[in-house]
């Protein structure tokens, strides 16, 4: 057993997870991941299979607020710190359906989405699109991108910490590097421990706090501008009332409008005191953000 981030062979069990697999927190840097650790076969063989990246609608506009959220949250932050490049090649690494490089398209950035799964790859070009293909980071010229994004990828590889390293050497100077991850440190992971999201088996083989998220970059070579839980990922609650108004209702004038009324409920009346809180005080988020750059040493 050996820690995926500082390599010590001491660590203590958490959870008991199917198939065999433990939650381990490592005795000496405090990082928790899987163990044992997947092979890449075997996640291969599992993300291709998983019907995780289907689309529910093809109709562009009923991604909208998706879009528009993520082109919000990238601005802020590229407003916020000015050293970062704001044109350029950009890559949102395991793009998914591809919201993400939809909105990078709009923020001004010649987008790309590197996605494992086909089926995701076809319905981001069909539905949005924009440019998708397979593959990974060694076929990206060194020093070539001004923007690089992994939403809820890094808790999936099985070595973050090279993939980061690697990853580093594609970034322009003053190109920014924005890692959205589960936070083991979580309300809900308290609550709900092995059932909650932040624990998902078999895909989530790396567990992430503050400490040891900022860790990971600094060891790889980054600069850590900001780290924390900036809504949405603060608070994420969810009753199923939309998806219920759908199933019962289908996709007609009325749907769209009850699904959009409990949307702006839940943005203008349920979030914010809860999503301040967790901002000011980073506690409990259900998510960490963080926006990097990589160091100049």
């Amino acid at each position: 057993m050996v820690c995926p981030l500082c390599a010590s062979q001491r660590a203590t069990k958490l959870y008991t997870l199917p198939e065999g697999h433990e939650t381990r927190r490592c005795d000496t840097c405090a990082f928790v991941f899987l163990w044992p650790r997947p092979t890449a076969d075997y996640l291969n063989a599992y993300y291709n299979s998983a019907p995780v990246y289907d689309l529910t609608s093809d109709t562009p506009s009923d991604y909208e607020g998706v879009v528009s959220d993520k082109t919000s949250l990238i601005g802020r932050f590229m407003a916020r710190f000015p050293r970062l490049l704001t044109d350029g090649q950009a890559v949102d690494f395991g793009a998914g359906n591809g919201t993400t490089v939809k909105a990078l398209e709009r923020l001004g950035f010649d987008a790309l989405g590197i996605e494992i799964s086909a089926r995701a790859r076809t319905a981001a070009q069909s539905v949005f699109g924009v440019t998708m293909q397979d593959g990974d980071l060694n076929a990206m010229a060194e020093n070539s991108l001004s923007f690089l994004s992994l939403f809820d990828v890094l808790e999936h590889l099985t070595e973050p910490k090279a993939f980061l390293e690697l990853a580093r050497t594609r970034l322009k100077d003053n190109a920014a590097c924005v890692v959205g991850v589960p936070n083991y440190n979580s309300l809900e992971r308290m609550w709900l421990g092995p059932r909650s999201k932040a624990l998902i088996f078999p895909e989530h083989v790396n567990q992430f706090t503050t400490q040891t998220l900022r860790r990971t970059f600094e060891d790889a070579g980054f600069d850590v501008l900001y780290i924390g839980s900036p809504p949405p990922y603060g608070v994420a609650i969810s009753f199923g009332w939309r998806r219920s108004v759908g199933a019962r209702l289908g996709r007609n004038a009325l749907s769209r409008v009850l699904i959009q009324a409990l949307t702006w409920a839940k943005r203008y009346l349920v979030y914010p005191l809860p999503n301040l809180f967790v901002e000011k005080t980073g506690l409990f988020g259900q998510s960490l953000l963080i926006v990097a750059t990589r160091s100049a040493a």
